[in-house]
């Protein structure tokens, strides 16, 4: 089996097509965000040029589907840089550190070499990428005033940023009050700038990778759950299968009869990272999930953990933050919470297969199933 950080070939597709739909969904997220930014510059424009910015907007979505859909990825990937950067240049009002991110990861997509000779690949220079957001975002925590310890900035995002962004989050109306009491908001930036340091670092050991995914997961989400949707969010989480092991079929499927071809072809989008191993039981009644340490798991259980396994999960996830934001609830139920309950399975679901992947390292025989 490969090692974690090996070269795959399909990890680097997952993660470029992965970038296409957060393309996608980004630059229709920003349609309905920046139209009042777009209405004010169109202003004194005659009528072709007042239509550039969604215009630009419609060609990225273009670009993101020739991603997913075409083999010109690289071209496709660097024309939509191009776009990113003259939109920025035309209506500066549309720069956000989270376009910025997506316009580096996009670069590396363009310009990443490929063939076995090449001395990176797109997963490696992901990883490198990933880490350097955490430590520059630490030099500049450092360099701010109102960072170093003060609490200043959780308190206003507590108080000010949360209620005004997100006010039906139940995460928020949750986390606000306590984050607004000077101790806890101090204790609550030291943590976020210790970690920015830390994850970068635990991510280069084997032994400490798990608990630093982990832990990166859980801080990203709790982010997104708190403040407001964020393409930042998604871009991160996605990154984090950077270093998920590929090409290992290190978890087993076993299923009563053999697939025919359609479901063959599903299995195999919904594994774009070759982590499973289709097996035929014809004494299974069901079908099960096998993880690396020989935990069987069935029904919903098994389900939450294939969920796990793909980079389809966090498109998913992006999909169901960014698309229809003017939507703040589906009948008398916040949409918040509907978001919150699915995550909670996910995260619960995570948090097992953590715990019996964690002492199996990628090339370790497992046990018998224990179905």
């Amino acid at each position: 089996m490969d090692h974690p950080l090996s070269r795959s070939p399909r990890r680097d597709l997952a993660l470029a097509r992965g970038l296409a739909a957060l393309l996608l969904l980004g630059a229709h997220h920003a349609s309905i965000e920046y139209r009042p930014a777009f209405a004010l510059w169109s202003i004194g424009r005659p009528a072709p040029w007042s239509w550039a910015p969604q215009s630009a907007l419609f060609a990225l979505q273009l670009l993101a589907l020739a991603m997913l859909l075409s083999r010109c990825t690289r071209a496709a990937a660097a024309s939509a840089c191009a776009v990113i950067a003259a939109l920025y240049a035309a209506v500066p009002a549309t720069y956000h550190n989270n376009h910025y991110l997506l316009w580096l990861l996009l670069l590396l997509v363009a310009i990443a070499p490929t063939g076995a000779a090449a001395p990176i690949d797109l997963s490696r220079a992901l990883r490198g990428q990933l880490s350097l957001v955490y430590l520059s975002s630490v030099v500049v925590k450092l360099a701010h005033p109102w960072w170093r310890g003060t609490g200043s900035i959780i308190r206003w995002l507590a108080t000010t940023r949360a209620p005004e962004a997100n006010p039906d989050a139940l995460l928020s109306r949750a986390l606000s009050p306590l984050l607004s009491i000077p101790w806890t908001s101090r204790v609550a930036e030291l943590s976020v700038t210790a970690l920015e340091v830390a994850l970068p670092l635990g991510l280069l050991f084997p032994r400490t990778r798990t608990l630093c995914v982990s832990v990166g997961v859980l801080l990203h989400i709790s982010m997104q759950e708190w403040l407001f949707p964020q393409l930042f969010t998604f871009l991160m989480l996605l990154g984090y299968f950077a270093w998920s092991p590929a090409d290992d079929r290190a978890w087993t499927l076993s299923l009563p009869r053999a697939p025919d071809a359609r479901l063959a072809r599903a299995l195999d989008l919904l594994d774009p990272l070759a982590r499973l191993r289709i097996v035929t039981s014809t004494d299974a009644l069901r079908a099960s999930l096998t993880d690396p340490s020989g935990r069987c798991f069935h029904g919903l259980g098994a389900a939450l953990r294939l969920s796990l396994l793909t980079p389809h999960t966090v498109v998913a996830y992006a999909a169901l933050s960014l698309l229809l934001p003017e939507l703040r609830s589906l009948g008398p139920i916040p949409r918040d919470a509907f978001e919150n309950l699915l995550l909670a399975a996910l995260l619960l679901a995570f948090a097992a297969t953590s715990q019996h992947r964690a002492p199996g390292l990628p090339g370790r025989k497992s046990s018998h199933p224990k179905c």
